[in-house]
């Protein structure tokens, strides 16, 4: 079946009446679930509210900041029902972040959590600015609720009022349905506008390509209002999934959600998929002498075995592994927001753990590809496009890579309020230019290779793509992260050479020195980066080879979808550290 707009699936998921949607712990270790049937009536109260009590129409914007649950869904499928605009604000920002996005947009309405709001009682200017702030928390006596300060439940309480006299608002494809901020949090907003069709091609597409079923359960572990997790909710709620909300990303606490509500997949970013797989091999490197060598014989044994049974191997050999930690119940995991290092994917594989990598970006809605438990899975690929997405490679070098562009219904309305980058990024014929290096293999599977924007041009002319090098690099366990950036050769000829910032795993580091009954020391970390950098090096064509590096003791700083923000560093951090 396949509908045209969010609207549409409001309605739709009704069908599922009272299966559990979405459930979440409380601070009782009791875990509060909703139904399909309180989705699709609370937020069809909410959409009364607004329209018969707040006199909102068409093309009014409400924004929601708050951490993940249940509710979160709620709200924003009842702000869209009547074609309102959503605005979902990541739950990170800081008040004045917060302030410049509310200013830019000019949302007046804002759904929100009690703490939350706590931070937000430091600006003025947002307090004066937003007319409604609603409260998902119902705090009793111990929150002072006033006219501009609403409980979540007083707002369904008084939409079901008057549900009954709402009149019938068209909404078509075309609509917009979501503003999301990819950037200027601090200055020069840049939002994306997002259609109720963009959202209905997600969601009538997804569950054609990956094996999800029924009686699957999903945990949701990035924020909401993130357009990877939005998506890939939207698209198991269609088919009557249950959705977990993991009540934190503290390894003990999402493993223990996993094991409580028997989930069965999940999407998330690389980073959380290899705290994960480190977790796993630091417990095997804790056993006594003999069973740790024992397990690690078999895991290298394994590695090679997977390559020629399709990695059923893994399955079959650790499936005590995955049950100690909780991740016995695993079908699959959907790894996408930033690239899949190969380290991981191969350590997933080999434990019987199957990842299945991704790529997409926001102004796509924002799945494009993925690859496919039944074709070959490459994923030193992001897999096979989306029914209807169109790829194209633009200006091709001699090993097939080009800038990416795509076309298709997923592909956004534009910038709001920025007509002049809209020409640039969406050509005549609807193809958006991503910014992403990429190439295509034969068997149609997408390979990214890196970013125009952080391309490195060399004194001989060449491209240089860091994300390469660095993928090279965080294969080392002795490496947490890195990142390579280029440095102008002289003031007179601007081509760059290639450096690296490095950020050692200390973690790991004390963990080899345990097991080798010696003291790390700086002096031995630096050589052991050193070491490794060298061997890299060796293996590089020349123009890539790196001609110097530094140790950063702190992780890059990231932004919400775990991604080092370039932007921060250049040569001059480099030649000042």
């Amino acid at each position: 079946m396949e509908l045209k707009t969010v609207r549409e699936f409001i309605d739709y998921i009704g069908i599922f009446g009272t299966r559990p949607a979405g459930r979440i712990k409380e601070r009782n270790d009791i875990y509060k679930e909703c139904s399909f049937d309180e989705y699709k009536r609370n937020s069809k109260y909410i959409a009364a509210y607004f329209f018969k009590k707040k006199h909102l129409r068409k093309g009014d914007m409400v924004a929601i900041y708050c951490e993940n649950r249940p509710e979160w869904l709620m709200a924003y499928f009842g702000i869209v029902y009547n074609g309102l605009w959503a605005v979902p604000l990541d739950a990170r920002l800081s008040d004045l972040e917060v302030k410049n996005l509310l200013l830019d947009c000019g949302a007046e309405i804002m759904f929100l959590s009690k703490n939350l709001y706590d931070n937000l009682t430091s600006s003025p200017e947002i307090l004066q600015h937003i007319k409604e702030f609603i409260i998902f928390d119902d705090s009793g006596n111990d929150f002072n609720y006033t006219r501009k300060l609403k409980r979540f439940s007083d707002v369904i309480t008084e939409g079901k009022t008057v549900a009954e006299e709402m009149a019938p608002v068209e909404v078509n494809g075309g609509d917009t349905a979501s503003l999301i901020y990819t950037s200027g949090t601090m200055g020069n907003p840049k939002g994306v506008l997002l259609s109720h069709s963009n959202f209905a091609h997600q969601f009538n597409s997804v569950h054609k390509v990956l094996p999800i079923r029924q009686s699957d359960t999903l945990l949701s572990v990035l924020p909401l209002h993130h357009t990877f997790e939005f998506s890939c909710e939207l698209a198991v709620l269609f088919i009557g999934i249950s959705i977990t909300y993991a009540e934190s990303l503290k390894p003990n606490k999402l493993l223990a959600n996993i094991k409580e509500t028997n989930v069965t997949f999940m999407a998330g970013v690389p980073l959380l998929f290899e705290k994960i797989y480190e977790g796993i091999m630091r417990q095997v490197r804790t056993l006594p002498f003999g069973v740790r060598h024992a397990i690690m014989g078999l895991y290298y044994l394994t590695a090679g075995l997977n390559k020629v049974t399709n990695n059923k191997a893994g399955k079959a050999v650790f499936k005590f592994l995955r049950k100690k930690a909780n991740l016995s119940n695993i079908r699959f995991i959907v790894s996408g927001a930033a690239p899949l290092s190969y380290k991981v994917a191969k350590g997933f594989d080999t434990l019987g753990l199957t990842i299945l990598n991704g790529y997409g970006l926001t102004e796509a809605s924002p799945i494009v590809s993925v690859n496919r438990m039944e074709r070959k899975i490459k994923n030193e690929s992001v897999g096979i496009p989306l029914p209807g997405v169109e790829v194209r490679i633009g200006e091709m070098d001699d090993q097939g890579n080009g800038e990416i562009f795509l076309r298709g219904p997923n592909i956004m309305q534009g910038y709001y309020n920025n007509r002049m980058i809209n020409v640039d990024v969406i050509d005549k014929d609807g193809w958006l230019a991503t910014g992403d290096i990429g190439k295509l293999d034969s068997d149609g599977y997408l390979y990214i290779t890196g970013r125009k924007k952080s391309i490195i041009v060399t004194p001989g002319g060449k491209n240089v793509y860091p994300e390469e090098i660095e993928e090279m690099l965080n294969s080392s366990p002795f490496i947490l992260e890195s990142l390579i950036i280029g440095i102008p050769q002289s003031e007179e000829d601007r081509g760059e050479n290639i450096y690296a910032l490095v950020v050692p795993n200390y973690e790991y580091f004390d963990t080899y020195g345990t097991l080798n009954s010696f003291r790390i020391t700086d002096e031995f970390v630096e050589k052991t980066i050193e070491k490794h950098l060298r061997e890299v090096s060796k293996v590089l064509i020349d123009y890539k080879k790196i001609k110097g590096w530094r140790i950063r003791s702190e992780e890059f700083p990231k932004t919400s979808t775990r991604k080092i923000k370039r932007f921060l560093f250049s040569g001059r951090d480099f030649l000042n550290s």
